[in-house]
């Protein structure tokens, strides 16, 4: 079964395809047949990843839950094209790709992400990554790099220095 993907792939497609046809025959309902279209890219594209990856995990899962998968197995490849194609911004690229590198424990790799260039939304992805998985020496190597003070303020009281905060 894994090797072919999730058993109701097929059927599952084939409705939201017809949802998108019965919703994109009146103009009142454009969103809704965009979104029954993007819903079938989206389960086309993850019934791919499962079967390139022999693992049922993916079908209905969100984009971003199909990235932070995609990068926790080391399939960054995949998880690129999936931004691509479903248009994810930066600044949310930067909160997946730093969360599910904290979820493996990848700290190198985490720290080779936060020098790759400037981050849109700041070092705060890389600092919560931390924070929320524990690692408190990881999270104090970004946490001076935070541009708001506040910022930084709070995410030295999470680490419980007071002192700092």
């Amino acid at each position: 079964m894994a090797s072919k993907g999730s058993p109701l792939h097929g059927p599952q497609v084939r409705l939201v395809e017809q949802a998108h046809r019965l919703f994109a025959e009146t103009k009142e309902h454009l969103f809704e047949s965009k979104s029954a279209e993007e819903h079938a890219k989206l389960l086309r594209v993850q019934h791919q990843l499962e079967v390139s990856t022999k693992q049922a995990i993916f079908v209905g899962s969100s984009v971003s839950d199909t990235i932070k998968t995609c990068i926790v197995m080391g399939n960054e490849r995949a998880a690129v094209k999936v931004k691509s194609e479903f248009k994810v911004p930066d600044k949310r690229w930067y909160w997946l790709k730093s969360c599910a590198l904290a979820t493996v424990g990848n700290w190198d790799a985490l720290e080779t992400f936060s020098r790759e260039k400037r981050p849109p939304g700041g070092y705060k992805p890389f600092v919560e990554a931390c924070i929320d998985a524990g690692q408190k020496t990881e999270a104090l190597k970004y946490i001076p790099k935070l541009t708001d003070p506040g910022e930084r303020s709070e995410a030295y009281a999470r680490l419980n220095m007071t002192e700092e905060a």
